[in-house]
């Protein structure tokens, strides 16, 4: 006679049979065993489960039988699985445990909750890297979910060449928790979990991260590996590596809700009572002008997608280039300003009174190079490009550029002065070396400002190694320490967001990458933090962040631009967030020599 061979769907139903009686011998208490309502809930969930187990398999025929195609549903800017016929990973099949006797711990913090023994058995000839929600439980807006992503064991490549910073991952995983019906992007910040595996480079990986929802929706998380093997990272000269982002698999089940039952601060309906923004680090997110329940002309202008920028914590006025003229002279009428071409391209929206690549501009269109991405070789009247170092003076009509040497510390009446310092960050791309202008002393020559802007990364992570960079930033807080008293407010711009792709210039590529940008960034605000935080007042310009949580179709359309310049409205959201930042939160200027000085004794009894 010949023995029927049981079918895998058969095979799993009895398995899970198997545990629950398991479950039932040794956890259930003896009385429980006698509660036929009991009992009845149990049968219940065995038929779900034997259903859900037929979703499972037919999943599966999906994933293999759907003819190839280029669409991934309504988020086609994510890698689709189809293209890849991936396996159902280990999370699937122990969700129906999940379902069965429910989640193991009510808590919401990663930190809280186990993460199960199985994850660190993932192979990746078995399994993708996968998306998880160990608690998918409704949330109040304000509350956080846990969010992690387990990336198997893969064989070790022969090239191992590439390494992590100190206490950096392995891999480089770009997630966003992305509202359903907001298109709200919340980006997920991953950090390795405490086991010695995530230090081993062809070990399993497990990240997680505690993300906060701040408006009311639905929220799945999408994202995609972009890179293994610390290939994020070329640095000390190693060459970028293609940038092929390699999916990571979503189950249907991984979402949740963020509930508002009316008493949020953070509903758009109680946005216009928000204080106004001092901090222009201030978290916040991108919200179409159409949901909008108050008129857009309250807050600054759109992007080029209609999307506003819009903090959660405070209020942003839409403030005018004449203004902040205004306030410039009366609070900050001395400034230093070193920087690169992003720093260029915003103070030609100053200069020009908001005219330089606007919509009423009658100089530039919007759509043209210039404005998208590369202005360096366009003559602009109030001040030459090509010039290291500009005195440039700022009214109410307008700026200019000092032609004739002059006292530049007397400031006229109603007016602000820059002193402005391009640099391509600390690297030995400046001819001459970014140091020499601090040796012959700057505040001598150009005054003691009331604000020192200072902005780094950009070229830094494209051409330094983390190592020479480290040594840098020390010469340049020393430099910083002699030049600038307690008097003078530092300002902190992080370098420009980088994401989705790598950088591919003949002959000098740039080891740009959204994780190093980012560490770069960390790097030089913990380090000016650490030395000035308790001496100066510090404020940290976080344009990264704005261009972060934009909508990743939209992030990808830097792209375009080998610059990694923020189109023109993007520029002009940032100067926004600095001017209210300045003007919300300035008290009246105060002379240098009525200020507190003598700071130098102070330091270097700490030092």
């Amino acid at each position: 006679m010949t023995l029927l061979r049981p079918s895998k769907r058969m095979l799993a139903l009895v398995a899970v049979v198997v545990v629950v009686c398991i479950h039932i011998v040794f956890y259930w208490k003896p009385a429980e065993l006698h509660d036929v309502d009991g009992m009845h809930r149990v049968d219940d969930e065995l038929h779900r489960a034997g259903d859900e187990l037929h979703r499972v398999d037919d999943g599966l025929h999906r994933v293999t039988d759907r003819p190839h195609d280029d669409t991934n549903g309504p988020h086609t800017e994510f890698p689709s699985l189809i293209h890849h016929h991936m396996p159902i990973p280990l999370s699937s099949h122990w969700s129906l445990l999940d379902k069965l006797f429910g989640p193991p711990t009510l808590a919401t913090k990663c930190h809280d909750i186990p993460i199960p023994s199985y994850y660190w058995t993932a192979k990746d000839a078995f399994t993708p890297a996968f998306v998880a929600l160990p608690n998918p439980q409704p949330i109040q807006v304000g509350s956080t979910v846990c969010v992690r992503v387990i990336v198997p064991a893969k064989p070790q490549r022969a090239s191992v060449v590439y390494t992590p910073m100190p206490d950096t991952p392995w891999d480089s995983i770009l997630i966003d928790m992305v509202g359903t019906t907001n298109n709200v992007s919340v980006p997920v910040r991953l950090q390795m979990t405490n086991d010695v595996r995530n230090t081993r480079r062809d070990d399993v990986h497990v990240y997680e991260a505690d993300v906060e929802l701040r408006d009311a929706d639905e929220y799945r998380p999408r994202g995609y590996i972009e890179f293994r093997d610390a290939e994020w990272n070329p640095d000390g000269g190693l060459l970028p590596v293609d940038y092929v982002p390699e999916p990571l698999y979503v189950p249907e089940s991984a979402r949740v809700e963020a509930v508002d039952d009316g008493s949020s601060m953070y509903s758009l309906d109680r946005y216009l009572e928000l204080p106004l923004c001092t901090d222009p680090a201030a978290e916040g997110r991108w919200i179409h002008t159409d949901m909008l329940p108050f008129d857009p002309h309250l807050v600054p202008e759109p992007e080029n997608h209609n999307l506003v920028w819009l903090p959660y914590t405070c209020r942003l006025q839409r403030i005018t280039y004449t203004d902040f003229a205004s306030c410039l002279a009366t609070a900050y009428p001395l400034m230093h300003w070193y920087g690169d071409s992003n720093l260029r391209r915003s103070l030609k929206k100053i200069v020009s009174m908001g005219d330089w690549c606007s919509f009423n501009s009658t100089s530039n269109a919007t759509e043209t190079r210039s404005c998208l991405c590369e202005d360096y070789q366009d003559p602009f009247m109030p001040f030459d490009a090509r010039y290291r170092e500009l005195i440039i003076d700022i009214d109410q009509t307008g700026g200019q550029a000092l032609m004739q040497p002059t006292e530049f510390a007397l400031v006229p009446d109603n007016t602000a002065r820059v002193y402005l310092h391009k640099w391509e960050g600390l690297s030995t791309r400046n001819k001459p070396a970014w140091t020499q202008g601090f040796d012959a002393r700057i505040t001598p020559q150009y005054g003691n400002p009331q604000v020192a802007l200072i902005s780094l990364t950009n070229w830094d992570a494209a051409f330094s190694s983390r190592a020479y960079f480290a040594v840098e930033m020390q010469k340049l807080l020393d430099y910083v320490q002699v030049e600038y008293s307690n008097y003078t407010q530092l300002y902190i711009r992080t370098g420009q967001y980088y994401c989705c792709r790598t950088d591919q210039t003949p002959n000098a590529p740039r080891a740009y990458s959204r994780l190093r940008n980012a560490y770069f960034d960390q790097y030089v605000i913990d380090a000016f933090r650490e030395r000035f935080g308790h001496s100066h007042v510090i404020r940290i310009w976080n344009v990264a962040q704005v261009s972060e949580r934009l909508p990743l179709s939209v992030r990808k359309e830097t792209v375009k631009c080998p610059a990694n310049h923020a189109r023109a409205e993007v520029v002009e959201i940032e100067n926004q967030i600095l001017m209210n930042a300045m003007c919300n939160y300035f008290e009246p200027y105060v002379p240098m020599e009525q200020a507190s000085v003598g700071e130098e004794d102070d330091l270097e009894t700490d030092q």
